[in-house]
């Protein structure tokens, strides 16, 4: 038996379903890792998700002159983050954000490879599996860490702590428990059955007590799908009732324990509290208004991006809008990225990158004016795209991973290897 039927024999479509799932699931969990090294850009952790991808090499190379590669409109942003990131390398450095578009792009090759010929059932199975899988992880985790959700719940009960001590939970996505809690419930459009009640409860749960707004606007956005478009939980008549006796015990539960006030306390606008990490001179001017006490550290830097863009419109590379903003810009804070995935784009890449990045979120909403968000994938990603305003940095493995599957699935935006012109395009 030669190598290349060897590799056949070896990766079957079992085999390589499990593969995937085994990786999804390590995607959750980054804070697995052989060991992290300290550079002056920041720690570059080994993590076993990062070096479990190689498992996949074998087969990509076997089958290289049929990869499949996507469509221009979405390498041409992973090509253009590496094009201006060596741009700027003699001037401003290489930031190790470039090891996350990396590894973006070569998750995408993954799944449209590996994964080919896998059912969209199969993928919406595989994707439940993991965020159970992780959801029941984290769980277990918190009760790990019973000592801080103990003083916290204290806290939360006796009024004696803010909703910004949630800063205080350990994070099983290394994020903290923003992160934490926007994966969660992100993860809840692909839970389905009776589950998915117990799964959304855990959400709301965590998100009040983690005080995480981001969470909090994710699983909402994940409760407003379920109950437009999931068929075990559409709302209608004969449900409206059990969904009223779940909020008013949900309501009931989270305002007696001091939930309530943690996690919807920090959407207000007049609360004087700040983050315990974040520090006050992060925002300008001596008198906060509303909008920067609520927005903290983001308003310090989404204030300094106008400047930065007139200062350099071409881009400073993939990572170091913050750390040029440190150097020239005065800001102090802790945040290592700018919570909003277009301003980061359009720092980092430019104004070309912060266009493009407009260009595939507009394409993808134009592409549901029909059926409206209606799967689970489109769902995800819209959600993601509302969050993008506040949260992430635009490479993110756990949006790669899905949109990767969501494009396999559509078989749309990506480019099969060919000689043959006519079966080149696909889509």
């Amino acid at each position: 038996m030669n190598f290349a039927k060897k590799i056949e024999s070896i990766y079957t479509m079992k085999f390589r379903y499990f593969l995937l799932l085994i990786q999804l699931v390590l995607l959750y969990f980054p804070g697995i890792q052989f060991f992290s090294l300290t550079t002056d850009n920041g720690t570059i952790p080994a993590s076993v998700c990062y070096f479990f991808s190689l498992i996949f090499v074998p087969w990509l190379i076997l089958h290289l002159k049929k990869l499949r590669l996507p469509h221009w409109s979405i390498l041409g942003l992973f090509l253009l983050v590496y094009i201006i990131a060596l741009l700027r390398l003699t001037q401003y450095g290489l930031s190790k954000s470039i090891l996350h578009w990396a590894f973006g792009l070569y998750l995408v090759v993954v799944v449209l490879n590996i994964g080919s010929g896998i059912e969209k059932e199969q993928w919406l199975k595989l994707l439940e599996i993991a965020a159970c899988i992780f959801a029941a992880s984290h769980f277990l985790y918190m009760l790990w860490n019973h000592e801080v959700v103990m003083y916290l719940l204290r806290g939360y009960y006796t009024g004696t702590l803010q909703g910004t001590y949630g800063a205080l939970l350990p994070s099983l996505t290394r994020g903290g428990r923003n992160l934490d809690a926007t994966w969660l419930a992100l993860g809840g459009f692909f839970v389905t059955g009776k589950k998915k009640a117990v799964y959304i409860t855990y959400c709301i749960l965590f998100s009040c007590f983690g005080a995480s707004r981001v969470g909090l606007v994710a699983t909402a956005c994940l409760i407003l799908w379920s109950l437009i478009y999931d068929k075990m939980y559409r709302l209608n008549r004969k449900n409206l009732k059990w969904y009223v006796i779940y909020a008013i015990v949900m309501l009931i539960i989270l305002i007696c324990s001091g939930l309530a006030a943690a996690g919807l306390g920090r959407f207000s606008f007049s609360s004087p509290a700040q983050d315990t990490n974040t520090s006050s001179g992060d925002i300008q001017g001596n008198e906060n208004t509303g909008a920067e006490i609520f927005l903290s550290g983001r308003a310090a830097m989404w204030s300094r991006a106008p400047q930065m863009l007139r200062d350099n419109p071409w881009g400073y590379g993939v990572g170091n809008a913050l750390i040029v903003m440190r150097q020239n810009y005065g800001f102090t804070g802790y945040e290592d990225v700018m919570h909003n995935v277009f301003l980061q784009l359009t720092l980092d890449e430019g104004l070309l990158g912060g266009m493009w990045f407009i260009g595939l979120a507009v394409t993808f909403l134009y592409m549901q004016r029909k059926s409206f968000f209606c799967s689970a994938f489109e769902g995800y990603i819209l959600t993601y795209l509302i969050l993008s305003m506040v949260q992430f940095h635009g490479g993110e493995a756990l949006m790669w991973f899905p949109l990767g599957i969501y494009l396999c699935i559509k078989e749309k935006w990506f480019v099969v290897q060919n000689e043959s012109r006519k079966n080149r395009l696909s889509g």
